[in-house]
């Protein structure tokens, strides 16, 4: 039994290496950029973004921005963004963006995202019948009405009991 486990286990790390399931990040000209294999939170995607702008400076940031914003203009954006083997123009892109100054590729500016996430995680939890605890940790709708009305029992069962 053991060793059939060790075989599956083996085929598994064979077949999705931990390298290919938590990637870093592709090389970076910015050494403290983001990176969250399971995703950030916006406000400090917003805060370690607003660092960028320090870090390169504002001549250079301010360049960037006018490159940027001819690029959209022409709809060029995207080969803008990839123009940069360091990712300097995706880094730029994303401080403009989480700071609301410009829409991301799909023309959403960073309040209509967060609006969407919001929504679709409401409506994600709704169809999947989850409940979130805060901290990305859920419990199903189902589970927790059955353990609220069986703490409720027990509770008003052990109160009977003491009147009598």
């Amino acid at each position: 039994m053991k060793t059939r486990l060790l075989i599956i286990l083996f085929a598994f790390f064979v077949l999705f290496p931990a390298s290919d399931i938590f990637a870093p990040p592709s090389p970076n000209e910015w050494s403290t950029a983001p990176y969250c294999p399971g995703g950030c939170q916006l406000d400090y995607l917003k805060q370690k973004w607003a660092e960028y702008y320090d870090y390169k400076g504002e001549e250079w940031m301010e360049l960037k921005k006018y490159e940027m914003l001819t690029s959209i203009e022409n709809g060029n954006l995207t080969d803008w963004l990839n123009k940069d083997p360091t990712q300097a123009h995706y880094n730029a892109f994303n401080y403009y963006f989480y700071k609301g100054e410009i829409p991301n590729i799909e023309g959403k500016f960073i309040d209509q995202v967060e609006q969407a996430m919001f929504f679709s995680d409401v409506k994600q939890n709704l169809e999947n019948n989850q409940f979130p605890l805060g901290n990305h940790t859920y419990i199903n709708f189902t589970l927790l009405l059955v353990m609220i009305g069986s703490i409720t029992c027990m509770t008003i069962f052990i109160i009977w009991r003491k009147r009598k």
